[in-house]
C-alpha cells in the first residue's frame, strides 16, 4: 500500500482558558469534542471496512461486507444521537446558539440545513432503535425469518480459529431487515444509496462540528491568539487503500 510522511501539529489550550468557561460551556466544549472524535472515527472505519478487492468468493467477500454493514449501522445510530444531542441537550444548545453560531459565518443556517438533512434520512431512527443499540425483537424480524421460494442453504464460513467464524445466514437476515427500512425494491441499489447518504451525512456533520469547535477554541477560549506547534511526522497509509480484513491469523499458544 502507498504511504507518505504526514506532518503532525498540536494546539495547546491553557488550563486557565478552560477554567474561565462556565460549567455549562465547559461541558459543551468537551461534549462537542467527544461527539466529533467518535463520528470522525466511524467515518474512517466505515470507509476502511468496505471490501477493496476483486475476490468475489462468498467466503472472502461476505464476512468483510458484513463487517462493513455493522460499522454502517453503528455510524447511523451515532449520527442520529449526535443530532439529538445538538437539538435537545439544553446546555449544548445554549452554548451553540448564544456563544458559537453568532461567531460563525452563516452558522445558524448551516445548523438548519444539517438538521434538515438528518430529518430527510428517515431510515436513521429505525436503524438506531432496531439494530444499533438494541437487538431485534421477534416482531421486528418475524417477516424476515419465514422461508419462501427464494431461500437457499445457509452457510457458516470458518477457519481453524474461532475468530475466523461468520454466520452468513444471520447476516443475510440482518441486512434484509436493514435495507427494508429504506423501502427500496433493489437490494444492490439500496446498499449503494444508503452508504452514499450516510457518508454525506457524516461528512456534513463532522465538517460542521470541526468548524464549531474551531470557532469555540480560537475565538472564545484563545481570543484569536492560538498557535499551532509542529510536533513531528508520521508515516501514513493512503486513505483509500486502508482495508479492514476479516480473515486473520492468530499466534498459536504453542508458538
Amino acid at each position: 500500500m502507498a504511504s507518505r510522511s504526514v506532518d503532525m501539529y498540536e494546539l495547546r489550550v491553557p488550563l486557565d482558558a478552560v477554567k474561565r468557561l462556565s460549567d455549562e460551556n465547559r461541558f459543551s466544549y468537551y461534549l462537542l469534542g467527544h461527539i466529533f472524535n467518535e463520528l470522525m472515527s466511524l467515518q474512517k472505519i466505515v470507509s476502511f471496512a468496505l471490501p477493496k478487492h476483486e475476490d468475489s468468493r462468498p467466503a472472502r467477500f461476505r464476512p468483510e461486507n458484513g463487517q462493513a454493514m455493522f460499522m454502517f449501522r453503528l455510524a447511523s445510530g451515532k449520527i442520529r444521537e449526535a443530532s439529538k444531542a445538538i437539538r435537545m441537550n439544553k446546555q449544548l444548545a445554549s452554548t451553540l446558539h448564544n456563544l458559537i453560531l453568532p461567531r460563525m459565518v452563516d452558522g445558524q443556517n448551516r445548523l438548519v440545513k444539517l438538521n434538515a438533512a438528518i430529518d430527510a434520512a428517515s431510515w436513521l431512527i429505525p436503524l438506531r432503535n432496531g439494530m444499533v443499540f438494541h437487538f431485534p425483537s421477534f416482531e421486528d424480524w418475524e417477516p424476515h425469518v419465514k422461508p419462501d421460494d427464494s431461500w437457499v442453504d445457509d452457510y457458516v464460513f470458518l477457519g481453524e480459529q474461532s475468530g475466523n467464524t461468520f454466520y452468513d445466514g444471520a447476516d443475510s437476515v440482518a441486512q434484509e431487515w436493514m435495507f427494508s427500512q429504506l423501502g427500496h425494491p433493489n437490494l444492490r441499489e439500496a446498499v449503494d444509496l444508503l452508504i452514499g447518504q450516510l457518508v454525506e451525512l457524516l461528512t456534513e456533520m463532522n465538517t460542521f462540528l470541526e468548524d464549531v469547535l474551531g470557532t469555540f477554541i480560537a475565538e472564545v477560549m484563545l481570543d484569536g491568539k492560538g498557535m499551532q506547534k509542529h510536533v513531528g511526522k508520521v508515516l501514513c497509509t493512503q486513505f483509500d487503500q486502508v482495508s479492514i480484513p476479516f480473515w486473520t491469523v492468530m499466534k498459536s499458544r504453542k508458538d
